[in-house]
């Protein structure tokens, strides 16, 4: 019997070399210092200071002191960013440079906090937060509104369900998944809040920092350590310029996904395992012999999988919670519900988490809302779901016809698609340092699983943008895999490098993500004739933007004719000024919206000459048809002349009997 302090002979201390097991490598992230190789001698930077001394003591003040000086230089951005000046290369050109010194502050208090000897939670938490409201929350800040025309479409759907509880029937193909809309118009109703203008401005900073911890959870589990799964976060927040993260259900959506996805690589993680000691795959014992492929495959699908180690009622109260997000993602979503169960279903069959009965939860649950629910949906509209099969088309709208415009945005766009090309090439890296650290191809597939979206065709253009939505939290954490390994194998001189690639990818996620900001800007202005035009003009009446632009749709759905851009308008050859004359004059709007947006739009995406909108109010006006109900710069209201305009006896008067 060995006594407690000794080990018997020939057995090796831990992480000692020919262990069967040993030590896991050391996390090592910019901050950490790189351990010396096994064996060699002990060279490597000078020792960190420990926290007693002087230069730890001050080191401790760098990252609160950044995020301070960040969030007093926000405000001033804000008033020194000129919005009128927008142009095809959208916000990063008419920020002033209080905006990029807050977000050079941001980046700088994360890299600080992290190269601390014992780096901080609660103050990394802190600097993760500052950082996403200094990138992604950007236009949140600068600008006095949200921004997103399809943001104040949303805004729309929940106000024409919060009036009666029930959604409009025949008006959109979304209405046939509510719960978003239903849940949000509950929350108005119950604070007694008039709108949610203050919700829909803040609202993308705040879900990409929930989605931020979800990433943080998941490399937690993947990764471990204490800096890489902050750095996956990072990376995350860096890469998502896909901007569906404004006020939609396919936000919460991921919220959901993650949640379930944490769930599945977290505390119900598992690995096959095979207690008789047969050799499987990959092979429990060193030494033993190999088995033919088709034996090992056959092994390791009937072995099942390990129980996690949590205590019963713990692993109760998870499937709960993971059944319910899987039930609230049916009617919360289109494309969601069946991303996670691609990713379920594919942990499942690799026996990597345990609970498969939540994929049948999931199904289930899609199957039970798609014919009850959604039955009028499929009933009528078979072929969205099952797809034209013309990927050329698909390709074309999601891809080729969104480069256009000027040479900023062909340039903004061409980043767009650089970037996720650029995330798949680390990611792949990332892989590979994957398997030859655990022998395990899981991950990757796990972020390939969306692009059997591609099936999809009739989805629209934004499908290629959820394909890649859907992987970006998996490849992120891949990628940081990969960026780890570079640091250790080249030592602190390469966290300096990635340093520095972090000062970089933010400037260029603000470029990329507000390239489209000439046009998707919103002002109070345009609220305010907005909500004037629903208020002046008799329901039933059709009240149409000049394009699909502004917060046309904000209220009234349901209850006046809605048209996101004029429907003969839509197929103009030109789309000049004389062919949106006379269309308009064809199709007789009884009101007719102009935003000082739809002018930029046509300017800088459409080839328009400068002040085309203006000529098409003036011919109008000149027409004799339209007249002018308020006009200030580029905003401009019309209203249809009535041929003989009786007025109403004002309220409470006489009629005369």
């Amino acid at each position: 019997m060995t006594t407690t302090g000794t080990r018997p002979p020939g057995e090796h201390p831990p992480g000692a070399a020919g262990s069967r097991h040993p030590e896991p490598a050391t996390v090592v992230m910019p901050g950490l210092p790189v351990a010396p190789p096994r064996g060699g001698p002990a060279a490597g930077p000078a020792p960190v200071p420990q926290r007693g001394t002087p230069v730890a003591r001050r080191r401790r003040w760098y990252a609160p002191a950044l995020v301070l000086l960040a969030l007093a230089l926000l405000p001033v951005a804000a008033a020194t960013t000129d919005l009128d000046a927008l142009g095809g290369w959208g916000l990063a050109t008419v920020l002033s440079p209080a905006a990029w010194a807050a977000l050079a502050c941001a980046v700088g208090a994360c890299l600080a906090e992290l190269w601390m000897p014992r780096p901080r939670v609660p103050m990394l938490a802190a600097a993760t937060g500052v950082l996403v409201l200094c990138s992604t929350g950007l236009p949140s800040v600068v600008e006095p509104v949200a921004r997103f025309t399809t943001s104040y479409v949303i805004v729309g759907f929940v106000d024409a369900i919060a009036g009666n509880g029930v959604p409009p029937p025949d008006v959109d193909a979304r209405f046939f998944w509510p719960a978003f809309f239903a849940q949000w118009a509950w929350f108005r109703d119950a604070a007694g809040a008039a709108d949610l203008d203050v919700v829909l401005r803040w609202f993308p900073p705040l879900v990409v920092l929930v989605w931020a911890t979800g990433v943080y959870a998941l490399a937690r589990s993947m990764l471990g350590g204490t800096r890489a799964p902050w750095a996956a976060a990072w990376l995350f927040v860096g890469l998502n310029w896909i901007e569906q993260d404004y006020f939609s259900p396919q936000a919460i959506g991921i919220v959901l996904l993650l949640t379930v996805l944490t769930f599945a690589l977290g505390p119900l993680a598992t690995r096959r395992t095979d207690a008789a000691g047969v050799p499987g795959w990959p092979a429990p014992h060193p030494g033993a012999p190999r088995l033919r492929l088709l034996r090992r495959w056959a092994v390791a699908a009937m072995t099942p999988p390990n129980r996690p180690t949590l205590p019963p009622r713990q692993l109760l109260l998870i499937y709960f919670c993971a059944a319910l997000c899987l039930i609230a993602l049916a009617p919360e979503h289109q494309l969601t519900p069946f991303a996670i169960i691609g990713q379920l279903a594919l942990l499942a069959v690799v026996g990597r988490f345990r609970g498969r009965g939540l994929v049948l939860v999931a199904i289930f649950a899609v199957v039970v809302f798609v014919i009850v629910g959604a039955r009028d949906f499929w009933m009528s509209q078979i072929g969205l779901l099952l797809g034209s099969g013309d990927s050329g088309n698909a390709l074309q709208t999601g891809i080729a016809d969104r480069l256009a415009g000027d040479v900023g945005q062909v340039a903004v766009k061409l980043l767009r698609i650089a970037v996720p090309g650029l995330t798949w090439l680390l990611a792949i890296a990332g892989a590979w340092v994957y398997w030859c650290r655990r022998r395990d191809l899981v991950p990757i597939f796990l972020a390939a699983v969306p692009m059997a979206f591609a099936a999809v065709q009739s989805y629209g253009g934004e499908l290629f943008l959820r394909i890649v939505l859907y992987g970006l939290p998996v490849l992120t954490i891949l990628g940081v895999d990969a960026l780890r390994c570079y640091v250790r194998r080249g030592g602190r001189g390469r966290e300096k490098v990635l340093a520095v690639g972090m000062l970089v990818l933010f400037p260029v996620l603000v470029l990329i993500r507000g390239g489209n900001e000439a046009y998707m800007v919103v002002t109070p202005e345009d609220i305010t004739m907005t909500r004037a035009a629903f208020a002046e003009t008799p329901p039933g009446s059709k009240i149409v933007p000049l394009d699909d632009t502004g917060p046309y749709a904000m209220q009234g759905v349901g209850v006046y004719e809605r048209e996101g851009e004029i429907a003969t308008c839509k197929d103009s050859a030109k789309k000049v000024a004389s062919d949106f004359t006379r269309c308009i004059l064809d199709d007789e709007p009884d009101v007719l919206l102009i935003y000082t947006s739809t002018e930029k739009k046509g300017v800088v995406l459409d080839d328009r000459p400068p002040g085309w909108s203006r000529q098409v109010v003036d011919a109008l006006v000149a027409s004799g048809e339209y007249r002018v109900r308020y006009r200030n710069g580029f905003d401009a209201m019309l209203v249809k002349t009535a041929p003989t305009v009786v007025s109403a006896p004002p309220s409470g008067a006489s009629s005369g009997n």
